[in-house]
């Protein structure tokens, strides 16, 4: 058996591309929905049939686009703007008393999330935290951090 040569070959291959994209597809006409009665068979759907998806970005986040610091600033404070000032016990729980870069204080559980770590342990002195990088999907990777309570100066 001989070879075929590679000019033979490649017009071969060009003929054909340029014969499938001259034939004009046939007009599909999209069968009206109709509801199918419980006992009735379900139409038959032609699962070959490539149909184009429209780019919609409003539908979701646009992956070609950064986020706002609006956007970004409403999933939670970092482990590094939160303050420690002490800690309460309520119900049998241990809160964490701590004020946020905004200046609200918020009484915070063991487990909570923020937007690169969670709070892991409250002793009577400190609070103990997990940080892990902001762009980060990987949550074992972490450095432990410990706050000391630091409360208000003025006031016993």
């Amino acid at each position: 058996m001989r070879p075929i040569p590679n000019g033979l070959f490649a017009a071969v291959i060009c003929c054909t591309a340029l014969g499938w994209a001259a034939t004009p597809e046939p007009a599909v006409s999209t069968p009206p929905s109709v509801p199918v009665a419980p006992g009735a068979a379900a139409p038959e759907v032609d699962l070959t049939k490539i149909e184009a998806i429209p780019y919609k970005p409003q539908q979701r986040r646009d992956p070609f686009t950064v986020p706002s610091d609006a956007e970004r600033g409403g999933r939670g404070d970092l482990v590094d703007d939160i303050g420690v000032k002490g800690r309460i016990v309520s119900g049998g729980k241990v809160m964490l008393v701590a004020t946020d870069s905004r200046g609200n204080i918020r009484t915070l559980p063991v487990g909570f999330r923020f937007k690169d770590g969670e709070i892991v342990a409250i002793s009577e002195r400190a609070v103990t935290f997990h940080q892990w990088e902001i762009t980060s999907t990987n949550k074992s990777i972490y450095r432990t951090i410990v706050k000391t309570f630091k409360p208000e100066e003025g006031k016993p």
